[in-house]
């Protein structure tokens, strides 16, 4: 009888710890994703280039430069069409913009938001979704590459 009880109370321990091994299973792929999303954006056509020493000089040249280009490339981002600097695509993997001529990637980001809306952020509404701008509001050439993007596309502060 004890040997059925001690069996019965093991097996209910095993049961019950089957979900947390699921959720550190979860966790860790979360964990993964979120070191591949870095690291993306610390490549040299990520927005996150300018943080890394290597690329630092080259992404500062580069947004100086970008700064005296018009806004006339039209570009395809999902279901909105958006224009950016002369010379400039879309990064499909992390969002953000980056120079054709260089390869460098400025941190200057345009990110689907879906049908969320943030009042904090500049939005633009495409067949019921937002699409949302992000940047790197403390430097200065970074943000006025941004408000420009922001004023030729029609983004606005807020959802409306």
């Amino acid at each position: 009888m004890i040997k059925k009880m001690i069996i019965l109370i093991i097996m209910g321990l095993t049961l019950s710890s089957c979900q947390l091994f699921t959720e550190a299973i979860k966790d860790n792929i979360h964990r993964y994703e979120m070191e591949q999303e870095t690291k993306e954006r610390h490549k040299k056509n990520g927005g996150g280039a300018i943080s890394v020493d290597k690329y630092k000089e080259g992404v500062e040249a580069t947004i100086k430069d970008i700064l005296k280009r018009p806004i006339n490339k039209r570009i395809q981002f999902e279901e909105a069409v958006l224009l950016t600097p002369e010379n400039t695509e879309l990064n499909k993997k992390v969002g953000n913009i980056v120079d054709m001529k260089t390869g460098y990637g400025i941190p200057i980001y345009i990110i689907n938001d879906g049908e969320h809306c943030s009042q904090l952020a500049f939005t633009k509404r495409v067949n019921g979704k937002y699409y949302k701008i992000s940047y790197l509001e403390n430097n200065i050439e970074i943000s006025k590459i941004a408000q420009k993007i922001i004023k030729e596309n029609g983004f606005t502060k807020g959802c409306k």
